[in-house]
């Protein structure tokens, strides 16, 4: 949801792209352009910016674990903190004071499975902006928070810095070697892979939704 950001701020990723490599001789201008990116465009940046980036040897593998990662936590915290302070007025709302025993009982639930929530959600971009914002709502222990968002946030970058590079380079040779005879085959691997990638995040979410719905009542009941 965030990567929406990049798109409705004007920011054009062609720029953004040519911007990070025409600061490769200066690695903390680079990590600080890439790490202000991935605040607003996480899923882009990780997944699809940087490791090629690196796979090309314009971006070190230490400046795009470091930016990665502080682009991620802080915007975790960004996310987080806006809604929790507006819930010191929307706290006095009728509403509110109505449904004050479920809420208790989701910051409850939050807070006792607040590692395997962040952890989830981490790797499930489609409820990810949502949980953080509930958690922020719920006023969920914000200790706990920045420990499990910032491991989280490690292992995300792990990923994207030390694994993906090694993964895209020999896929996109692939793919390039196939579009100079079969171009239509490329495009229907491209298309069929994300539409797989989306379908799973729908799962995914829908069976993490459903298991937090299912929890919460059990809870409720006892």
């Amino acid at each position: 949801m965030n990567d929406l950001c990049l798109a409705f701020a004007g920011i054009d990723l062609d720029a953004l792209i040519e911007a990070i490599k025409a600061s490769s001789a200066y690695p903390w201008t680079q990590g600080w352009l890439t790490a202000v990116a991935t605040i607003f465009g996480e899923n882009i940046i990780c997944w699809t910016i940087v490791p090629p980036l690196i796979s090309e040897g314009v971006m070190g593998y230490m400046t795009a674990f470091q930016s990665t990662f502080w682009g991620v936590f802080i915007g975790d915290i960004l996310t987080y903190l806006p809604p929790r302070f507006a819930m010191r007025y929307a706290g006095r709302s009728k509403w509110i004071r109505k449904h004050q025993d479920q809420i208790e009982a989701c910051s409850h639930f939050f807070d006792r499975h607040i590692g395997k929530t962040m952890f989830i959600i981490r790797f499930t971009p489609g409820i990810r902006t949502p949980a953080i914002l509930a958690a922020g709502m719920l006023r969920v222990d914000f200790r706990l928070y920045c420990l499990y968002s910032a491991l989280s946030s490690v292992l995300q970058s792990l990923i994207a810095v030390f694994f993906m590079p090694t993964l895209y380079a020999p896929v996109i040779a692939w793919l390039k070697s196939l579009w100079g005879n079969h171009p239509m085959l490329v495009i229907l691997i491209i298309v069929a892979f994300f539409s797989v990638f989306g379908v799973f995040q729908w799962y995914a979410a829908r069976a993490v939704m459903r298991r937090l719905t299912k929890k919460k009542a059990e809870e409720q009941d006892a």
